[in-house]
């Protein structure tokens, strides 16, 4: 099956397959389709005995990494740019193993995600390389000449072009050394000159530092992730108002009616004997996830709202997954959450 074309080849053989099981096994014709389905499925990813001891072999070792070293684990996985998942799905697990994620800081980052200690807890610094528009030239110098104690130390030792420096200071990569506002007006009223220390401060007066939605903003348009306002703490509100519950507070609900809020990590669909179509999702947030099964009519009817990487509201039933342990939650309305103006 996994060599053959998935076209009429592949149908000719499931009509065999279904007439045969009930002329030779008396198996009944839709218990047959629902078998070629399963093993239908299998054929997309199945593998010999040798496989599946390597796979074993990984999932031990790395199972015992992220009990024993989770911040470094966490940091390796996310240096390599992760695997099956994108890098928020990552950030989540990492958010709720209870590690603290920070911008790229240019007293503190690599080029890769990594980890630093301050005061004895390990911070996951994103690497420098994922600011958009900084170029290898700047990032090595930073490694190679810090720490820098304020903007003006930064500016004349590291001598990143003025783009960068702006870019660098909007995402929280200079926390520490000033807020936001200030450290942009010193920027652009100053004239610095490589090596050399300017003899006066700028004699700006300080204002009030930025919204958490204008630096999480920032964060989105050059590092492609909000670190300092998650999608799920913006509506954790209008969740609650819902009547939403966690993940791992839904998965004991067995036959109860219930809503939950997540972030969607998975997306795969399936044929079914009847040529209609089941859409499967991993539903995630701050404390599990959950497998939700969808309905080819409700996709149809709610398809729009899963146009953009915002929260999820699933109302639904959880049921028993077949063959599986695994709850399911088998969704009957959906709504996509938007965060308050």
């Amino acid at each position: 099956m996994s060599h053959f074309d998935p076209g009429k080849r592949m149908q000719m053989l499931k009509e065999k397959f279904i007439a045969e099981a009930g002329r030779l096994k008396r198996v009944p014709s839709e218990s047959a389709g629902k078998i070629w389905d399963m093993m239908a499925a299998f054929a997309g990813y199945g593998f010999p005995k040798a496989h599946s001891a390597s796979y074993a072999l990984t999932a031990w070792r790395s199972a015992w990494c992220k009990t024993h070293y989770p911040a470094e684990f966490m940091a390796a996985v996310m240096a390599n740019w992760g695997g099956y998942y994108d890098q928020s799905t990552y950030l989540m697990e990492a958010r709720r193993m209870g590690l603290k994620i920070r911008a790229p800081h240019i007293n503190y980052s690599q080029s890769q995600f990594s980890v630093a200690y301050i005061d004895g807890k390990p911070n996951l610094f994103m690497g420098l390389d994922q600011l958009r528009d900084l170029t290898i030239d700047t990032q090595q110098r930073i490694q190679r000449q810090r720490p820098f104690n304020s903007l003006a130390d930064f500016l004349t030792r590291a001598y990143p072009r003025a783009a960068e420096t702006h870019n660098l200071i909007i995402v929280g990569a200079l926390e520490g050394l000033g807020i936001i506002p200030n450290l942009l007006n010193e920027l652009e009223s100053g004239t610095w000159k490589r090596g050399q220390m300017p003899l006066f401060d700028t004699g700006i007066d300080p204002v009030g530092d930025w919204s958490l939605k204008e630096k999480g903003e920032a964060q989105e348009t050059l590092l492609g992730v909000n670190l300092v306002a998650h999608p799920l703490d913006v509506v954790a509100e209008q969740a609650a108002q819902l009547g939403a519950i966690s993940t791992l507070d839904a998965a004991s609900r067995w036959d109860q009616d219930l809503r939950v809020v997540g972030l969607r990590q998975t997306w795969r669909r399936a044929q079914t004997s009847s040529g209609n179509y089941l859409y499967f999702m991993d539903l995630a947030d701050f404390e599990g996830t959950l497998r939700v099964v969808i309905p080819d009519e409700i996709y149809r009817r709610h398809r729009a709202e899963f146009s953009d990487k915002v929260p999820i509201l699933i109302e639904g039933r959880l049921e028993a997954g077949g063959e599986s342990a695994e709850p399911l939650l088998k969704a009957a309305k959906i709504k996509a959450l938007s965060p308050p103006k």
